[in-house]
């Protein structure tokens, strides 16, 4: 199927999700409040937050299930997301006995952890009309929530930020933190601490000005707003739609310092460098602000003056590294462009020459094309490092996918400031790696069947589990690499496992149907259900998608 094709229907299922979307709203703005959830709880059997703790490290304390034992994980139940929900880039959390899982039309669901029954459903009205979203493509997604105090928060993809009662999903207020006439769109999860909610923006390719700010948990109201570039016109931004320097993913809390940590995304117009001289601060940069205030710290940029999309996209973990005997307090996050970095959390300096994990070759685009290793959808587009203080490492999932790029100074499928075109060039194959935080060694690299795009999580037992786009779900030794188990749930992967524990009984689960980055690629099937397993479960069948079905 030809891309401009899958594009097609994907806006066209879009603005179906859309109808129902506003349908399921009427007629009080989407609120269907059932069983309460109760007070958040912080436990070791819960997964709270974005990446399981404050740290986002997606290192899961559990160890029922284990390596002797993995074998045995069978389905506990199965939930379709909607029957034109196409995608899911959702990461769920788990809190006492409820999932919160969202849709990609800015649905929140909250299931019963054990048994997969709604509690409630909350829609809002949503205009997915006004942005060009994932990709340019008019694609939209949803990627979590944050709970704090018994609320949740959303972000929804025409910029506004809503809080949500924990207990029933009924709408206490929400603000507007973006003009997606601008080009601004959201996907992110926001993050929630000390009174504050914490969100970004998406839109770079679009020629946005980036940024993160601030709000009042309980009202709404702005605190502060740290833009990551300058404004048009100034410095090294070009008049017009320029700018860039979006954030696409949950900044992570240090709750230690107080200090906010981000990744930002590319420069635009993104592939023509020659229209924004010099190397584009705070693009492409991990940064870090103060939490209360905003105030910039320090910032690291991976990919000085960026021309092939290589933006610091996925999210930032928190963990200690041993550098010459000496214990450093760290931040590392899985760069666009190939390589992991880990830099002082302190200083923002780089520890250690930063390992790559994919093939990397970046020659500088020309309007006749050239062949850029990494593609620019990224070694990791926006997907989650996972770290394990048992072993010391950094694990990641990565996309080995070159792209021919070329150079066109013009608007291209609904990018406007992308300036240019890019293809895929050969087969698409994954890689799973461990970096030894300590050195930047790998422990062991391997080879993967198809793209691990969601991300990956990993337990104290030494299991690491994942999902390719093939619709396979593995569980790997996080010491040696070795596949110890595989189950073919059907359905490509946008997010990565979550892992948790009710009344004594663990848990695997996985939001399954694939990204955007699937869908383009043509990497997988497509859908939106989640699948949660455990020990002793029901034999694995695979899913199939209940709406449009795009084949690989």
């Amino acid at each position: 199927m030809a891309h401009s094709q899958v594009w097609k229907q994907w806006r066209w299922v879009a603005s179906i999700a859309l109808a129902g979307t506003l349908f399921a709203s009427q007629p009080h703005a989407g609120q269907v409040a059932a069983r309460g959830v109760g007070a958040t709880s912080l436990a070791n059997d819960s997964w709270p937050y974005f990446g399981r703790d404050r740290n986002n490290t997606r290192f899961s304390p559990l160890t029922q299930v284990d390596l002797t034992n993995v074998s045995k994980l069978g389905t506990a139940w199965t939930t379709s997301l909607g029957q034109f929900q196409v995608l899911s880039e959702s990461f769920p959390q788990v809190i006492g006995n409820t999932m919160f899982v969202t849709t990609n039309t800015d649905e929140i669901i909250a299931l019963d952890a054990v048994t997969g029954k709604v509690k409630w459903h909350y829609a809002s009205p949503v205009d997915f009309s006004l942005s060009t979203g994932v990709g340019g493509y008019g694609v939209s997604v949803n990627r979590g929530v944050a709970v704090m105090n018994g609320k949740a928060y959303v972000l929804t993809f025409d910029d506004k930020l809503q809080a949500i009662t924990e207990d029933t999903g009924e709408r206490l207020w929400q603000s507007q933190v973006a003009n997606p006439h601008l080009g601004y769109y959201e996907t992110m999860a926001p993050t929630a601490w000390n009174g504050l909610v914490f969100v970004g923006a998406s839109g770079s390719q679009d020629g946005v000005r980036g940024f993160v700010a601030a709000y009042d948990a309980n009202t709404g109201k702005q605190v502060w707003r740290f833009y990551t570039v300058p404004a048009p016109g100034t410095s090294w931004v070009p008049k017009g739609i320029h700018g860039g320097g979006g954030v696409y993913m949950p900044p992570t809390i240090d709750t230690s310092t107080g200090i906010l940590y981000f990744g930002t995304g590319t420069p635009s117009p993104v592939l023509l460098g020659t229209e924004r001289q010099g190397p584009n601060l705070y693009s492409d940069s991990i940064v870090a602000v103060k939490a209360s205030t905003g105030k910039l710290l320090w910032a690291y940029q991976e990919v000085p003056h960026d021309q092939w999309s290589y933006g610091a996209a996925s999210p930032v973990a928190i963990f200690d590294s041993t550098i010459n005997g000496k214990k450093v307090h760290a931040v590392g996050e899985a760069g666009k462009d190939g390589h992991v970095y880990v830099l002082d959390a302190a200083t923002g300096k780089l520890l250690f020459t930063p390992p790559a994990y994919v093939k990397v070759n970046h020659p500088t685009p020309t309007t006749k094309g050239v062949i850029s290793c990494p593609g620019t959808i990224g070694g990791s587009p926006y997907s989650p490092i996972a770290f394990s203080p048992l072993t010391h490492a950094a694990y990641v999932g990565g996309i080995d996918l070159c792209f021919k790029i070329t150079i066109t100074k013009s608007a291209v499928g609904g990018e406007r400031d992308f300036a240019g075109t890019r293809a895929p060039v050969g087969k698409a194959f994954g890689t799973l790696s461990a970096v030894d935080v300590n050195s930047g060694n790998f422990l062991w690299k391997v080879k993967m069947a198809t793209p691990l795009v969601g991300g990956v999580s990993v337990t104290a037992s030494h299991i690491l589990f994942t999902s390719g786009q093939n619709g396979i779900f593995y569980a790997v030794d996080d010491r040696t690499g070795k596949i110890v188990w595989k189950a073919n749930v059907g359905l490509a992967t946008g997010s990565a496992p979550v892992i948790y524990s009710v009344n004594g009984t663990e848990y695997v689960a996985i939001a399954l149907g694939g990204s955007a980055v699937t869908g383009a690629q043509h990497l997988g099937k497509l859908g939106a259900s989640v699948m949660v397993m455990k020990l002793g479960g029901a034999p694995i069948k695979p899913l199939s998608s209940p709406g449009l079905q795009v084949a690989p």
